[in-house]
């Protein structure tokens, strides 16, 4: 089992601020709208309502991120982002990313690698890469192969 929460708990974090949120604006404005608060001269109300917001935001922002990157692997693999595997480390790429790296696809044979330094970048030097510039493992070591093969004959 991995660390990682799924959308369901985040969903559910995310509606527990908003009742949160809701709760402390009724309490200090009698009000349900937490724009109330920020009129209601009560200090401590508007800290905890804006502690809140930020709190929302950044969790929704995290869950935006983890859509689009399911949708990127989704397009890109042409399969469910579930079953896509990363050929490194033989994880789920979508459910390591975490640990491993976030999902990587290579410029030549355009699969999808985790982004570390058990996967793609296996033997390259600590980088931190978002577009890959220089090419995976195996095709890597299919041209090494192919320089062998060439330098042999000369």
């Amino acid at each position: 089992m991995n660390g990682q929460a799924s959308p369901k708990a985040r969903v559910g974090c995310l509606a527990t601020i908003g009742i949160a949120v809701l709760l402390v604006s009724y309490r200090v404005t009698a009000s349900f709208n937490p724009f109330a608060v920020y009129a209601s001269g009560s200090i401590w109300a508007e800290v905890v309502v804006s502690l809140l917001a930020f709190l929302a935001a950044a969790l929704l922002m995290g869950l935006l991120t983890e859509w689009l990157m399911r949708k990127s692997v989704e397009v890109g693999a042409h399969r469910p982002a579930e079953d896509v595997i990363c050929p490194g480390c033989g994880f789920p790429l979508i459910q390591y990313f975490s640990s491993h790296g976030v999902p990587i696809r290579c410029p030549e044979c355009a699969v999808f690698w985790h982004n570390g330094p058990a996967c793609y970048n296996k033997g390259m030097p600590k980088a931190k890469i978002v577009i890959p510039t220089y090419p995976c493992p195996r095709c890597r070591s299919k041209a090494a192969r192919n320089e062998d093969l060439f330098d042999g004959g000369a």
